[in-house]
């Protein structure tokens, strides 16, 4: 017999994808939809499409699925985002994963097939770090990472062993929209890098790492096969990289400072308009 499996869903208004997400895996003994206060109709079209719906304040990223993970009624469970689709390969792989006597201490990690501008692009990911790509664990012995804040990482006692078939990511944002996203995630990134560098990541990093990240997805990974859309895929990466290091940088050493500095040439204070008599009103000659 199969474990019995919870996959986790977790939501603030998300009525146009829920409905999609859950009817991929409905397959599953309990689908969970923990909201964390959704102003529209998400709540609603999930608990019609037959998922039990729980209600929790946002967290954070760690402690929002922590909760979902803790409110799960089996041990075996798995995380998807609302944008997300578990295809029936990927459902068929994890039926037979979990219907093999699977070991409690491993985790099953899978490979995600992720959209750009409404085409699917090339995994930029190494297959090292696909490896660490692990959804589908047992909650008694593996947890989420606690020093990943962003992009959420499951550690387990065991092994990782990877699923057949792919989750696909779909939500087709605009070039707006994926931009304001990489600039809330730099936020919190900046604040991983600066407890790994005291004084900030190194200049050389900050040149350097964006340029590489570039190569990689475009040059590496294939990117260019994609034609204009996979260079911008590539020079958006880039981009994400450099708002993370950049913010860090700004966290060290550019303190916030409302007004300017003393003059540089005669070292006087560049005087406050307040500070200068109302101007009166002279008659014309």
């Amino acid at each position: 017999m199969r474990q019995p499996l919870t996959i986790a869903i977790l939501t603030r208004n998300e009525e146009l994808l829920i409905e999609r997400a859950i009817r991929s895996c409905a397959w599953a003994d309990e689908v969970l939809v923990l909201d964390s206060g959704s102003t529209d109709r998400t709540c609603e079209i999930a608990a019609r499409a037959g998922a039990r719906v729980e209600h929790q304040p946002w967290l954070g990223w760690r402690g929002q699925h922590q909760r979902a993970v803790d409110l799960a009624k089996n041990d075996w469970v798995m995380k998807i985002d609302a944008d997300e689709i578990i295809t029936p390969a990927l459902a068929r792989s994890i039926d037979a994963a979990l219907s093999a006597n699977p070991d409690p201490r491993d985790g099953f990690a899978l490979d995600r097939a992720e959209e750009f501008m409404g085409e699917f692009i090339p995994n930029p990911r190494r297959h090292s770090r696909r490896m660490t790509f692990v959804r589908v664990f047992n909650r008694l012995h593996g947890e989420w990472d606690p020093d990943v804040l962003i992009h959420e990482r499951v550690k387990v006692a065991g092994n990782c062993h990877m699923l057949k078939g792919q989750l696909l990511h779909w939500r087709n944002p605009t070039f707006a929209r994926i931009v304001n996203t990489y600039n809330a995630n730099a936020d919190v990134e900046a604040g991983m890098l600066v407890k790994q560098h005291s004084k900030g990541p190194p200049a050389l990093t900050i040149v350097f790492k964006p340029l590489l990240r570039f190569g990689w997805s475009y040059f590496l990974r294939g990117g260019w096969r994609g034609g204009m859309r996979g260079y911008l895929y590539a020079a958006s990466r880039a981009m994400a990289e450099f708002m993370s290091l950049a913010k860090a940088w700004e966290l060290q050493h550019a303190k916030p400072r409302l007004h300017p500095p003393a003059h540089e040439a005669n070292h006087e204070a560049i005087p406050s308009a307040l500070d200068s008599p109302l101007p009166t009103s002279t008659p014309r000659p």
